[in-house]
C-alpha cells in the first residue's frame, strides 16, 4: 500500500515538472514569435538607427582620449561591433553581459554561446574583450586606466544604473553615455536626471554626459 502511494506522488511530481516545463517553453515561444513579427527596425533592447550617429560621434571623441571604452549590457554584441568598428583599432573595448535577460527567451548558455558567435571577429581581431559576469564584478577588479568612455545600456533599474554612473565618475571615465532615457524606463532617467542635472544631450533616447572633453576640442570652446 504505501508503495502504491509512493508511486503515485511521484508519477504527480513527473506531471507538475512536465506541466511547468511546458509553460516555460510555451513563454519562450511567445516571446520569440513577438520577436518575428516585429516590424520596426532594429532589435528590441538595442540601439536603434537614428540612435548610432551620436553614439558613432562619442565613440570617435572618445578616441582621442587615453583609455579603453567600456560597455555595460552586450546583450547579442550588435552595438558592440559597431563600436568596435568606429574606435581606433589600438584602444580596447571591454563589454560587460552577465546573460540574465534577452528579448527572445534564450537561456542563458544558448545567449552565451550566440554572444560569443556573434563577437568572434570583434574578439580576435579588434581589441575586444568580454567580460561575462556582473558589472558590479568587473568594477571590484578593473585596474586599469580610467576609461575614456562607457556606455551603459545593461538592468534599467535606478539602482543599477546609478551605480554605473557612480562607478563611472569615480574612476574619472571621460564620457558617460546609456541607453533607454525615456518615460517606459523611469529608473534610467531618474539616475539620469540626479546625476547630471541636465547636463546631457538625448538623442531617441540614447543619453550622454561629457565630463572631460578631448583637449583640441576644449580649445576651441
Amino acid at each position: 500500500m504505501k508503495s502504491t502511494a509512493r508511486k503515485f506522488i511521484q508519477a504527480l511530481r513527473r506531471l507538475r515538472q512536465r506541466q511547468r516545463s511546458a509553460a516555460a517553453h510555451k513563454q519562450s515561444l511567445d516571446v520569440f514569435l513577438s520577436f518575428c513579427e516585429r516590424t520596426k527596425p532594429g532589435l528590441e533592447g538595442s540601439v536603434q538607427p537614428e540612435e548610432l550617429v551620436l553614439l558613432e560621434e562619442l565613440v570617435l571623441m572618445a578616441n582621442k582620449i587615453d583609455g579603453p571604452i567600456v560597455e555595460v549590457g552586450t546583450l547579442f554584441g550588435f552595438t558592440t561591433q559597431s563600436i568596435a568598428c568606429w574606435k581606433d583599432p589600438e584602444k580596447e573595448l571591454i563589454t560587460i553581459d552577465d546573460y540574465s535577460w534577452n528579448p527572445v527567451g534564450l537561456v542563458p548558455l544558448a545567449h552565451r554561446d550566440f554572444t560569443r558567435r556573434c563577437l568572434a571577429y570583434v574578439s580576435s581581431k579588434c581589441n575586444t574583450t568580454l567580460f561575462e559576469g556582473l558589472s558590479s564584478d568587473f568594477y571590484a577588479t578593473y585596474k586599469g586606466p580610467a576609461p575614456s568612455m562607457i556606455f551603459i545600456d545593461a538592468s534599467h533599474e535606478y539602482v543599477h544604473v546609478l551605480a554605473d554612473i557612480t562607478w563611472a565618475r569615480k574612476a574619472g571615465v571621460a564620457i558617460i553615455a546609456g541607453h533607454d532615457y525615456s518615460r517606459f524606463w523611469p529608473g534610467v532617467s531618474q539616475a539620469v536626471d540626479e546625476s547630471f542635472n541636465g547636463d546631457f544631450r538625448v538623442t531617441g533616447t540614447l543619453w550622454a554626459h561629457v565630463a572631460q572633453p578631448p583637449a583640441e576640442m576644449s580649445a576651441s570652446v
